[in-house]
């Protein structure tokens, strides 16, 4: 079965730039996928951890239960992928900010270097102006004439004027930078605590997955310990019916009857050849149906399927000899028969003619999920080591290509 391969649709791969003048827009989205993986994963994974019922004892019980937990750890890990790919993507943006909190810090230091030099420039200036102007045509300005001295203050309240300009114009500027820097260590602190929300949410995912594959490991343990007392008791009722059978045979045979003569005036009647009274149709029929005999694509199929048992259930597989999954089985085995399908198992049942479950011929497929995400599928046989109820199958992560009987809860079958 592939459960991320055949519908589970997970975010990946954003990384995409935001410009700092909006530095909430990645905290918000990062807040979003972060919630979604979170969601997801408490409403279908916790729940599959929890124990089951004493009286789920029986093997297909077991074998159920082990592959719903393989599904569930299937899409655990693709969650766990979601939220490494925005751990990945808050790291980013935590780094970008401190860049830009750097940058700003220069600048402001700049413009303050840049505003004591103008106003240290413009005061020598105008000490220059003032002091050795009057050797020049400026003479009369500072002299200590009552009509030098509104020109003198003149002159020296427009030098003034003119670094209270430069002064407001830094000012200004460099208020703006330090609002700027303010914002931008606000979204930096908003981004550190997304990325350690998401961390604590890895780590709860990582423990999820951890459980679930602990709770496998026990159902494989009482699924094998089932399967071997079900071994067992064959081999006693076995070894019962064969000493059965020894006792029986060791017994000495019975006298015979002594014969009895047949009345002398009794002539012998006529034999007579019995007549079959079964139609020979249902003789036909009857061979027809057993197992895999005949030809036909199915039977080509359901061939192709049991040369493979044996072979490990690879994740994405789809390759004899080496490894398939449930959907890359039956793509493979259909495809000796000339026939192609898809990789998936929703893909599989919509491309194909559905069938009755009461009218199965061998090779046909039965799917198990529901009309917009199926997750398995397995090969209708026929007839083999579980009666007419046998299918082939690549079941989940840790088993091989095997007979089994029919699973429980099909969702629906098909013929390609």
């Amino acid at each position: 079965m592939r459960p991320v391969e055949e519908g589970l649709a997970a975010a990946r791969q954003s990384g995409l730039r935001r410009p700092l003048t909006r530095p909430g827009q990645r905290s918000h989205r990062l807040a979003f996928i972060v919630l979604s993986a979170v969601a997801l994963l408490c409403a279908a994974v916790v729940p599959a951890i929890a124990p089951a019922p004493a009286s789920a004892g029986t093997i297909q019980t077991l074998r159920s239960r082990a592959s719903a937990l393989a599904s569930s750890i299937d899409a655990a890990y693709a969650r766990l992928g979601v939220l490494d790919e925005a751990y990945n993507q808050a790291n980013t943006n935590v780094s970008e900010m401190k860049r830009a909190i750097a940058t700003q810090d220069i600048a402001i230091t700049e413009n303050r270097r840049q505003l004591a030099a103008d106003g240290a420039h413009l005061r020598a200036i105008a000490l220059d102006a003032y002091v050795n102007g009057a050797s020049g045509g400026f003479s009369a300005f500072f002299t200590g004439s009552q009509q030098a001295q509104p020109m003198q203050q003149a002159y020296l309240s427009a030098a003034s004027g003119n670094i209270n300009e430069a002064v407001a114009n830094v000012e200004g500027d460099r208020h703006l930078l330090a609002v700027h820097r303010q914002q931008l260590r606000v979204a930096d602190a908003a981004e550190i605590a997304a990325r350690l929300r998401i961390t604590g949410d890895i780590r709860q995912a990582e423990a999820v997955t951890a459980s679930l594959e602990g709770t496998l490991s026990q159902v494989r343990g009482q699924l094998a310990q089932a399967v071997a007392a079900q071994e067992r008791a064959r081999a006693a009722a076995a070894a019962a019916a064969a000493a059965a059978a020894a006792a029986i045979a060791a017994q000495p045979p019975a006298p015979l009857p002594p014969p009895s003569t047949p009345p002398a005036s009794t002539p012998p009647a006529a034999s007579t050849p019995p007549t079959s009274t079964a139609p020979a149709s249902t003789v036909t029929g009857q061979a027809s149906t057993s197992g895999t005999a005949g030809g036909g694509a199915g039977a080509i199929a359901v061939r192709a399927a049991e040369s493979q048992i044996g072979v490990p259930y690879v994740w994405g597989g789809a390759t004899p000899g080496v490894g398939f999954d449930c959907s890359g089985l039956a793509m493979w085995a259909w495809a000796q028969a000339g026939v192609q399908l898809a990789h998936g198992a929703t893909e599989q049942y919509y491309e194909i003619a559905h069938v009755s479950m009461s009218d199965l011929q061998p090779g046909d497929l039965i799917f198990y999920g529901n009309a917009s995400y199926l997750y398995h599928v397995v090969i209708y046989v026929g007839s083999g080591p579980y009666g007419s109820d046998t299918v082939v199958q690549a079941e989940e992560t840790g088993t091989n290509v095997m007979y089994s009987p029919i699973p429980p809860g099909a969702y629906g079958a098909g013929q390609p």
